[in-house]
């Protein structure tokens, strides 16, 4: 070794070596597993993961007599139309039941019913929701106006009226609406990709929130209209941009300035959230909470998807470490 002047510090190269072994594992980790969501991106946005699984929805509204005696409600039951077929899904209560009206459109089936209970609607179950993966939205409206609302699903495709509470179901739909609209779990993961640092992260994030939280109240209480099509054409769109500076480098617009391309694209994805919302519909008494917690809904999904991937992230990393 050359000779060291008096309190000069001396690292051994063998350490030198060691940290640079380190610093090339962790990138090339990083590398990997970047490589691996841009690859993930790529294959799930094929045309047969595109399709968002929208729920099936179910009001009931007492319209004559006590609920401790004979009553009578109306039925409307709007079922969403699945790659092109209808599910033929239909309603069992402890009432007896009569169509009054059906009719189609592209999307869905929706059919009227009268229902004629001896006493109280105790339950509501739908047959043949557990052939599918959908869930339906059912809300109960008494004579006073006052509504219930629950969810069910092929596990649990049956709910007791009188034994359940009420479930915050626009929170979980919220949640699903994130989880099932591919096109925006596609966004997410290509904001992790791009984005480096904990307070890019943290601003990507909030901006993308304050974003589609403004288009999505805007559009829920009828202040803007969109079309839905070229709304979702665009959000088509902004994956592909995103996938383009993925592909660009350190030296793209979303390294730069993050937060406001994640702003601008975010005010396109509310308007997203919104159409999923309109086709559900927000009860009038409440709108304002449903939409609460729809918003709400959708920022837990967004944050589970981060925090998984950041997990997964965090996970490679320490097993390129333990490797080199």
């Amino acid at each position: 070794h050359p000779e060291r002047s008096e309190g000069s510090l001396y690292v051994p190269e063998s350490k030198i070596l060691h940290s640079v072994q380190d610093d090339i594992g962790v990138s090339r980790c990083h590398f990997v597993l970047k490589g691996f969501l841009l690859i993930l991106v790529i294959l799930i946005a094929q045309p047969s993961w595109a399709h968002e699984m929208r729920p099936a929805l179910l009001t009931i509204k007492q319209v004559a007599g006590e609920q401790s005696d004979s009553a009578t409600y109306q039925a409307v039951f709007k079922q969403p139309q699945v790659q092109g077929r209808f599910l033929n899904l239909s309603i069992v209560t402890n009432c007896d039941s009569t169509l009054v009206n059906a009719k189609t459109n592209s999307s869905a089936l929706e059919e009227t019913f009268s229902l004629s209970c001896a006493g109280p609607l105790a339950s509501i179950e739908i047959a043949g929701l557990e052939r599918t993966l959908i869930d339906t939205m059912i809300t109960v409206e008494d004579l006073s106006g006052s509504t219930k609302n629950y969810l069910v699903n092929g596990r649990e495709p049956k709910v007791s009226i009188a034994g359940e509470t009420s479930t915050p179901v626009y929170l979980v739909l919220g949640v699903e609406h994130l989880f099932f609209g591919i096109d925006h779990v596609l966004f997410v993961l290509l904001l992790l990709y791009l984005v480096n640092g904990w307070g890019n992260l943290v601003k990507v994030v909030t901006s993308f929130t304050v974003a589609h939280s403004i288009t999505l109240a805007l559009s829920a209480f009828n202040v803007v209209s969109v079309s839905q099509a070229p709304v979702e054409a665009l959000i088509a769109l902004s994956i592909v941009l995103l996938a383009a500076e993925a592909l660009r480098g350190e030296g793209s617009l979303v390294h730069r300035k993050p937060w406001l391309i994640t702003f601008a694209f975010g005010l396109l994805h509310g308007l997203g959230f919104a159409g999923a919302l309109a086709e559900i519909g927000l009860p009038q008494a409440s709108a304002a909470m449903a939409l609460f917690l729809f918003n709400v809904g959708i920022e837990i999904g967004q944050l589970s998807i981060i925090a998984a991937a950041q997990t997964l992230t965090f996970a490679v990393t320490r097993t390129g470490q333990q490797l080199t």
